[in-house]
């Protein structure tokens, strides 16, 4: 009876270690994420600034972070990650060159590494 009642507990202690291990192994896989991988991809905005000069804006996910493209006339496209929420209650999208401050469809604010600020609207919005 002493025999039985250790192999049962330590049948039990085995499984009980098995099941632990695949739960580890399957956490594993679902947080090897690419933190590059691109989805959500809304439809992209165009805006212009009081100087004429016309910008597209795309907001996506990329990873598990919200991010935005901006495409500026003669200028190289920048990819902005959200970094936190203004007090409007707008996210603030920043690279180490600019900072984006806006919301999908709402246009927004550009400013560039030296602190120069530019609003920009949607295309035939009215001021």
């Amino acid at each position: 009876m002493k025999k039985l009642l250790i192999f049962t507990l330590g049948l039990f202690l085995v499984t009980a270690c098995d099941k632990e291990q695949a739960k580890t192994l399957n956490t594993t896989e679902v947080s090897a994420k690419d933190p590059k991988e691109v989805s959500l991809v809304q439809e992209t905005t165009k805006l212009k600034n009081d100087k004429g000069e016309e910008m597209n804006v795309t907001y996506f996910a990329q990873g598990d972070d919200i991010a935005v493209k901006l495409e500026q006339d003669g200028k190289k496209e920048e990819i902005l990650i959200a970094k936190k929420i203004n007090t409007k209650g707008e996210p603030v999208f920043a690279n180490e060159k600019m900072m984006w401050e806006g919301a999908l469809g709402a246009g927004g604010k550009l400013t560039d590494d030296q602190g120069n600020a530019t609003q920009y609207t949607e295309i035939g919005e009215s001021k």
